[in-house]
């Protein structure tokens, strides 16, 4: 089990509405009409949850998180949902459910040889399990954010920091999934979040792998003049659209693997 800094729900839901899209396209391409119960893992503030309970209005629905501060803020938000602070990578679940469900989670949890067939151990007899990682190594944003962790000024403080998540791709996840069921569907979107400047481009990975790097930094001026070296690199790579916006493309993988 790895050690991680607590995550900070109101940064990460500056971004709300295009985080908790994703959620809303892997809940709509389930099969599954009339769940009994559904858990949604690494379930963060809530806003994902919520997804499956509009949806899925009479099921029993569980979040489970491993942060306290998000768990914190979803039973403050929404009192729907049963609520639990466990790292669901090596939680013992009571009882299994009908729709196992994660949303730009499972990225974050090592060896998904193990952990995506451990979380299918949990689905029930005709249910399914559900997920969507983020695919952001590619990214100009995720690019320098390694650079400049990398240079001499930072590596001291941030090696290692890009290691805490996991990625793989889609043949890996085809190969992983056939072994578990003849019937899954796996796919790739990319999102083109439409947003202010290159600077929002950062507050969105501040709520995500950069405040991993951030964290490790001692002071608070060092973590600006890192932000600010990022910052630099993502002016270069996002440039202003005609109206002066930035196209920030974003692109994410899904599957819904059943049982």
């Amino acid at each position: 089990m790895r050690i991680m800094p607590d995550w900070n729900p109101n940064q990460y839901l500056k971004f709300a509405t295009e985080r908790t899209q994703a959620s809303v396209d892997l809940a709509s391409r389930i099969e599954i009409e009339n769940p009994q119960s559904i858990i949604d893992v690494g379930c963060g503030p809530g806003n994902s949850t919520q997804v499956l309970r509009r949806r899925w209005n009479n099921a029993d629905i569980f979040g489970i998180d491993s942060s306290a501060d998000m768990i914190a803020k979803a039973s403050h938000d929404y009192q729907n949902v049963e609520w639990i602070v466990g790292d669901a990578s090596i939680f013992e679940f009571e009882r299994r459910y009908d729709i196992v469900f994660s949303n730009a989670a499972v990225q974050w949890m090592p060896n998904h040889e193990a952990i995506i067939p451990r979380l299918f151990g949990n689905v029930s007899q005709g249910g399914a399990l559900a997920v969507q990682m983020p695919q952001d190594k590619e990214l100009p944003i995720h690019q320098a954010l390694l650079e400049v962790s990398k240079s001499s000024k930072w590596s001291g403080f941030t090696s290692g920091a890009e290691k805490l998540v996991v990625y793989h791709d889609a043949n890996y996840y085809y190969d992983l999934l056939s072994k578990l069921s003849g019937k899954f569907n796996l796919w790739e979107t990319i999102y083109y979040h439409v947003l202010n400047s290159q600077a929002e481009i950062v507050e969105w990975y501040k709520g995500s792998l950069m405040r991993y790097f951030l964290e490790r930094i001692p002071s608070e001026a060092g973590r600006k003049d890192f932000e600010d070296e990022v910052l630099a690199k993502c002016v270069e790579a996002y440039p202003n659209r005609r109206d002066g916006k930035v196209l920030f493309p974003f692109k994410r993988i899904f599957f819904v693997v059943y049982k």
